[in-house]
């Protein structure tokens, strides 16, 4: 083991240059998109439903799967055009990639943004043929190549079942890429295993669905252009039903969407969408120009600061900045929910059940609902940036608080109140050095990290004819913050709660660019039978409906009950490319301050290997990990083939040397993270533990006759990966390889 302390780590950065602003290397930094979307009006459009008239859901073929004989269904991969936003803009429809079902639910097959929504039920296995239609040369949006793995074709997809338990040739890893060509990247083997005689353009998946209820995801995860083909709209959804949770539906749970019942997926993103004046504001754009495209953040600019501009440290590397260039992280003005832009939506006063997803680049949520006060926006805020608007009061709970009763990895052991009308306030403020940030002091509503995935009971009931507003107040980068990231019209457009200020929140009230305001709710009167009693409560034991646990769900773990585990410690890191740009990477007991996942990747300072490192785990092992955040942001760490449980967190002496010293006492994890997990919020300054089984499924035939999986080629083993779902910090590189032997 290496031992290395945090502060050797900034001197020997500063020894090559590389602190060039003020607060050092792991400072919070400043970003903020390069280019504003031109003013859309709020509540211009209708939120779209799920199913015919709204975003199509896949249906199966009427044969079975090749080979396995299971449930098979066909899905396209392809670029199409959709009106996400209002039509009184003048602006054009969109162009989008994205997933189309060749069969879809009452006919509709329209290309939708986030099409392709499956519904399945647990232990029936599936198998999907996705098809890349992608018969282009360029992207939609300017693509890097100067990162790992983006220097080959640029319409290369592969599928990833986010959260989903999967054989390895089916988890859609980054090298499991696949294109219109026939090209297939060095992991790719889901064709000679699922279906030889597949199309060349097409990739065979095969998924157990051998887990309890929960929302999940599908979405892109090709090397180099993860964040942008997710970016430009490669994902859609997937729902496991169960027993356990039917058998919820006697007890006041709203019932499936599939039943017509009052059960909502909401997706949120954030993006910028290009106006007229996009070749004056933005010469070097390569992108789609046609008002309503998609813009994204192309352009490296480095911190000044003598002038105060940039966006960015920059180590002065000797090698000129490439324009496309990646950067730290996108944050969009314009919020998008199930696809449209700021949309409205009407809603009973009565109950409903809502699946949230977080599918935004970089951006974290902190989801509040507020009466709507009248104003052009629905929301005012005073001179602290607080709404001074009336808190909603949710009749499923009697107060002001959502009733969570699941996660991304389904249910909770009980269901949990979490506050809707609490701004995102710092009872002690994130250091200003470090970012260290104690979790536990942070006063907040229900705060959603890219990807996680909250499952809620909400009662409209009182509100008949009135309007709520659902809202957000995240700083981004979160915890820290940006005035420029943070957009509401007449806001914080001086100089600032951080002394910036952000130009663009000028006094359009009613307009975008806004990242506060996400949707507006119209609740009208019930109509038909009235909502069965809910007798679903915090008290409620919902283990039942949860899959078999490494630890107890309650309670307080002790260290001594973790003896008998394999401990694994493993490290967050900064630090700067051969460009001198930003770059997040992961490290290990080997190499504490860091190592790429790819091993083509570089960086100018000593400490940092050229090798690349991987974790590597038996089949069958239950590990505890502890991964310490050695930078300004909280992570959301993703792991693929392993749900996880928190255990605790804790902070540490950023002094010291590695392994740290902690400091302070246990954090026990939150509430609403008593139940499996599969992306954990990783604080700056602070060690996050949990634990994990390391389980390769089979595939199985309809029969039940198990198909031997080869060996991943690059790896020797099965391949999986972890990684943050910060997409910008994954694709540059924070990613190791989680290999199973």
């Amino acid at each position: 083991m290496k031992g290395i302390s945090r502060r050797q780590f900034i001197q020997a950065s500063a020894a090559t240059g590389a602190l060039v602003s003020v607060g050092g290397l792991f400072s919070p930094r400043q970003a903020f998109g390069f280019y504003q979307s031109p003013g859309i009006p709020l509540f211009g459009t209708i939120l779209r439903g799920v199913g015919p008239g709204g975003i199509p859901v896949a249906l199966p073929a009427a044969g079975k799967a090749p080979v396995t004989g299971v449930m098979r269904y066909n899905i396209h991969i392809q670029q199409f055009r959709d009106q996400i936003l209002p039509a009184s803009t003048g602006l054009g429809p969109t162009t989008l990639w994205g997933y189309v079902p060749t069969i879809g639910l009452g006919g509709n097959i329209t290309p939708t943004h986030l099409g392709g929504i499956i519904v399945g039920q647990r232990g029936v296995p599936i198998q999907i043929n996705f098809q890349n239609l992608l018969n282009v040369s360029k992207h939609i949006l300017p693509v890097d190549t100067t990162i790992p793995g983006a220097n080959q074709a640029v319409n290369r997809t592969a599928v990833h079942l986010h959260g989903g338990l999967v054989p390895w040739i089916s988890d859609g890893g980054p090298f499991d890429w696949f294109n219109f060509q026939g090209q297939r990247g060095p992991s790719f083997l889901n064709n000679q295993v699922l279906n030889p005689n597949a199309p060349k353009n097409s990739a065979e998946y095969y998924y157990p669905l051998n887990q309890s209820a929960r929302f999940m995801w599908y979405h892109d995860h090709a090397v180099g252009i993860t964040r942008l083909n997710a970016y430009a709209g490669v994902a859609s959804a997937m729902l496991i039903r169960d027993t356990f949770e039917a058998g919820l539906i006697g007890q006041g749970l709203p019932n499936f969407i599939e039943a017509s019942g009052n059960e909502i997926p909401l997706v949120f993103q954030d993006k910028i969408f290009v106006g007229n004046n996009i070749r004056g504001s933005d010469p070097t754009w390569t992108g789609l120009q046609s008002p309503g495209s998609l813009w994204y953040a192309h352009t490296y600019e480095p911190n000044n600061e003598i002038t105060g501009t940039g966006r960015w440290d920059l180590a002065p590397a000797g090698l000129t900045l490439p324009d496309p260039s990646v950067v730290p992280e996108f944050f969009g003005d314009t919020m998008l929910v199930n696809g449209t832009v700021f949309p409205g939506a009407t809603v009973q006063a009565r109950r409903y059940r809502l699946r949230l997803l977080n599918a935004c680049n970089a951006r974290f949520l902190n989801l509040q609902l507020y009466l709507d006060d009248g104003s052009p926006d629905g929301i005012t805020l005073n001179s602290s940036g607080k709404p001074t608007n009336t808190a909603f009061v949710n009749a499923a709970t009697g107060d002001s608080s959502f009733l969570q009763i699941g996660t991304e990895g389904g249910f909770l052991s009980k269901p949990v109140k979490v506050p809707c009308s609490q701004p995102l306030t710092f009872l002690t403020p994130p250091d200003p050095e470090t970012g260290q940030t104690d979790p536990s002091k942070i006063l907040k509503s229900l705060v959603v990290a890219p990807a996680e995935r909250p499952d809620l009971i909400v009662d409209f009931s009182g509100y008949a004819g009135q309007s709520l507003i659902l809202y957000n107040d995240a700083p981004a980068p979160y915890p820290s913050g940006d005035d420029r990231t943070d957009y509401f019209p007449g806001f914080n457009f001086g100089d600032g709660l951080f002394g910036l200020g952000n130009p663009a929140n000028t006094n359009h009230f009613g307009f975008g660019p806004n990242s506060r305001v996400l949707m507006r709710l119209n609740v009208v009167a019930a109509t038909g039978p009235a909502d069965p009693p809910l007798n679903i409560r915090t008290s409620t034991d919902l283990t039942g409906g949860i899959d078999p646990t490494l630890l107890p769900h309650w309670g307080y773990v002790r260290d001594k009950d973790l003896t008998h585990f394999t401990r694994r410690l493993l490290t967050l890191n900064e630090t700067f490319d051969e460009y001198g740009r930003l770059i997040q990477i992961l490290g290990d007991e080997d190499e504490p301050a860091g190592s790429p996942y790819e091993g083509s990747a570089s960086y100018i300072d000593p400490n940092m290997t050229v090798g690349s490192t991987y974790q590597r785990v038996g089949d069958g092992d239950t590990e505890v990990w502890e991964i310490y955040n050695n930078t300004g942001d909280v992570h959301p760490m993703h792991f693929h083939l392993a749900n996880v449980q928190v255990i605790n967190r804790q902070l540490f002496d950023e002094r010291s040397s590695f392994p740290f010293n902690l400091k302070g006492r246990v954090i026990p994890p939150e509430p609403n993270e008593l139940g499996w997990k599969e992306t954990v919020p990783m604080y700056p300054g602070t060690v996050t533990r949990v634990i994990m089984k390391f389980e390769v499924p089979k595939i199985l035939t309809a029969a039940g006759k198990e198909i031997k999986t080869p060996k991943s080629p690059r790896t020797g083993h099965n391949e999986y990966v972890w990684h943050c779902h910060i997409l910008e910090h994954e694709e540059h590189d924070m990613m190791h390889a989680l290999v199973v032997t």
